[in-house]
């Protein structure tokens, strides 16, 4: 059983920061940590099309920047290669995946993720002991 889990609904640099920071910093609280993407957290992924919410935009550089001297990466990529390092789990919505390019797939899931089926998702959501979204 998980005992945070993140859904990661945003295809936004500034959403996959948010997710998986948090997660690898309740990770290493020694907490359970799982963040599943969907939606356009997902499709970026898949496209590998990143940008920053509109009401972020225009601070795009200084979170860049701001975030490098933390020492914390910008690249979705690289904070996903860094949370699974760090023992987070991470998944792709499957039923996301088919409602964005059919059934069966014809996206493979993104490098670091593995396959979450609908139904493993409903049984996560119940166990868990925290969901959030970010």
């Amino acid at each position: 059983m998980v005992d945070t889990l993140i859904l990661c609904k945003d295809g936004t640099i500034n959403s996959y920061l948010s997710s998986l920071v948090i997660a690898m910093n309740t990770r290493k609280n020694g907490d359970e940590v799982s963040i599943v993407f969907m939606q356009e957290g997902l499709a970026a992924l898949i496209d590998k099309s990143f940008r920053f919410s509109p009401g972020l935009e225009k601070y795009s550089s200084d979170i860049k920047k701001n975030a490098a001297q933390m020492g914390v990466s910008s690249d979705p990529f690289d904070l996903i290669k860094k949370a699974k390092s760090v023992g987070v789990s991470l998944y792709a919505c499957q039923a996301w995946r088919k409602l964005l390019s059919g059934k069966p797939p014809k996206f493979d899931v993104p490098e670091g993720l593995e396959k979450l089926e609908l139904s493993e998702l409903v049984e996560e959501i119940g166990e868990a002991k925290k969901v959030i979204t970010l």
